[in-house]
């Protein structure tokens, strides 16, 4: 068995309940019982009842103890083999020896005993180890259901974009690396502008899609009340920190158009990529800010911008740029950046789908991956 398949023999031990552990255990111990009781088969019926019963107890107690020191992976399994094998000697040595060979109806009516108790005991495990298959396979499909549910929530609380909103276009997506993704990307129209922005928790699945959708609620309250960015952070600090694992947090990217005036807001998150209308350079759009919710009582504050018709902006996640090929070399910014100043000028759907397939052409999906595209017009 590979190290990979102990791994995870060991982490689907270790994530059952207490209780189907224990059934677990039972149904193992009942089937390897019989070892011990066929040892007096090839005695010939001459072992004595008490060194019998104890040999039994003791083959299915070490299948048990090798299937319990899986829980902590295969080292154990090799540390438990030694002590196996010398307990097994010293119990030759303590216990009362072979009797004399049993022969006619003697032996008979003594096969005949070891024969039904090894039947009796493999029926018993048998039905122990059903019992487990079907609670744990009940339970496995309760927890596959409610990670579809969770899918489903989060294609809804994150669909791709690709929208007009007053003087620019918008195109985004998010893709998640499992089941369920903690990114988000987000736009909110108001009166006086709009809001683009992208998040990313920590972490992966259920647990960080559940905080990423709190941050969506959150943000578009405050936003249709009219919050700027920079406040905007500070309420979502405050409210998300209460809400989730003291090693949760968030990272947030995002412009604002509010009131005729332009502004960005980073907290530390990947910057944001500006391509000017008629150039090709790209320019990164950085601040210096904690994550959201890693403090209760952090500050942050947004930073003004002047923009062009023909603009470009790229909000992006590290799940694009930390994409690794199979020599280990991260795709990084630079390649993002050479990808935008090569392609920025064309239609937003075009470089989306450029830079998605030399993501995914350089190295396998680890993260989260979102990307917004917003250009002024």
């Amino acid at each position: 068995m590979t190290w990979s398949r102990w791994t995870t023999t060991s982490n689907f031990l270790r994530g059952m309940p207490l209780r189907l552990q224990l059934l677990f255990f039972a149904g193992t111990f009942f089937v390897f019982l019989p070892t011990g009781l066929l040892t007096d088969v090839s005695e010939v019926g001459a072992t004595p009842p008490g060194r019998l019963l104890l040999a039994s107890v003791i083959a299915g107690g070490t299948a048990v103890g090798y299937v319990a020191v899986a829980r902590f992976g295969a080292v154990w399994m090799a540390v438990l083999a030694p002590f196996h094998v010398a307990g097994l000697a010293a119990l030759n040595r303590v216990v009362e020896p072979l009797g004399p060979p049993l022969t006619g109806e003697v032996l008979r009516g003594r096969l005949g005993i070891d024969v039904g108790l090894t039947v009796l005991s493999l029926v018993v495990g048998f039905s122990l180890l059903s019992t487990f298959i079907r609670r744990e396979g009940s339970r496995h499909g309760r927890l596959r259901a409610e990670v579809e549910l969770a899918r489903q929530i989060h294609q809804v609380l994150v669909p791709p974009l690709a929208l007009r909103v007053g003087s620019i276009e918008v195109r985004g997506l998010s893709m998640a690396s499992g089941e369920v993704g903690g990114d988000l990307v987000d736009i909110v129209e108001t009166p006086d502008g709009w809001t683009a922005y992208v998040v990313d928790v920590s972490g992966h699945g259920v647990g960080s899609g559940l905080l990423m959708g709190m941050v969506k609620s959150a943000a578009r309250v405050a936003l249709r009340g009219g919050t700027e960015l920079g406040a905007l952070l500070t309420l979502l600090n405050g409210v998300i920190f209460d809400l989730k694992s003291p090693a949760m947090y968030a990272t947030f990217a995002g412009l604002q158009w509010r009131d005729g005036a332009l502004s960005f807001a980073l907290a530390a998150h990947v910057p944001i990529l500006r391509r000017r209308a008629g150039g090709s350079a790209i320019e990164e759009l950085t601040m210096t800010q904690l994550p959201i919710a890693m403090f209760a009582d952090t500050q942050f504050a947004a930073t003004p911008l002047a923009a062009e018709p023909g603009d470009l902006f790229v909000i992006l996640t590290d799940g694009l740029t930390e994409a690794f090929d199979r020599r280990d070399q991260e795709f990084g910014l630079e390649r993002m950046k050479a990808l935008v100043a090569a392609h920025g000028e064309g239609p937003l759907d075009a470089l989306e789908q450029r830079i998605l397939d030399t993501v995914r052409a350089h190295g396998r999906q680890q993260d989260d991956q979102s990307l917004l595209l917003v250009r002024v017009l």
